[in-house]
């Protein structure tokens, strides 16, 4: 707002900031404050600027915002009145800028969890911190992912970084884990059951 305004006329942000130009004393005086064109030239431009100024201000805002100032009786009023509530709306902004940052560096694949189930929880937190004008780019997002997998990813993992990670893509990454999810992890999973069931069943034997 600050540099539309002083690109439209310094004098209009000086009123929004500081206030209305009082009106120049006039020799002689106004005998109706309302008769314009017993204006002198100085008062005609003050009045022409401090005019300038609420409408500039009017004009930037939203109907719903009209309504929030429409009691007060100068732009710097309006002014200070938006001011505040911007303000207390960046703040709750910047709170939830920093809770979704906070649960991207803890993110982490949880027990049980399926890639696509991890993926989901992921996408969410990069979704909403880019409606936030806070993006992280394809390679920080592969990195991340490759470091919130558990031990039993290791193996793939490591492969993974063997490579040019650069030329990885966070949709590529999601497909060769899930490919190795469905191959690999499945089998070694049936493995460690029949390992279980055998024991079992050989110590009933004994």
């Amino acid at each position: 707002m600050e540099i539309f305004a002083k690109a439209y006329d310094v004098k209009v942000w000086r009123v929004i900031k500081m206030g209305n130009y009082p009106l120049p004393a006039a020799t002689p005086s106004l005998a109706d404050p309302e008769d314009i064109d017993s204006y002198t030239k100085d008062q005609m431009e003050v009045v022409q600027v401090n005019n300038k100024a609420r409408n500039l201000i009017q004009n930037a805002i939203s109907g719903e915002e009209h309504e929030k100032i429409s009691s007060c009786d100068t732009t710097k009023e309006i002014w200070d009145k938006l001011e505040v509530t911007y303000e207390g709306t960046s703040k709750v902004k910047e709170t939830h800028i920093n809770m979704l940052v906070h649960n991207y560096e803890l993110f982490s694949m949880k027990e049980r969890e399926s890639i696509k189930e991890m993926f989901s929880r992921f996408s969410k937190i990069i979704s909403d911190l880019k409606a936030f004008s806070k993006p992280y780019t394809s390679g920080d997002q592969v990195r991340k992912i490759l470091k919130s997998l558990p031990t039993t990813w290791q193996t793939k993992v490591v492969t993974l970084e063997s490579q040019d990670l650069k030329k990885l893509s966070y949709d590529e990454l999601k497909g060769k884990l899930i490919d190795f999810e469905k191959t690999h992890l499945k089998k070694t999973s049936q493995e460690e059951k029949k390992k279980i069931v055998t024991f079992k069943t050989s110590t009933k034997i004994v």
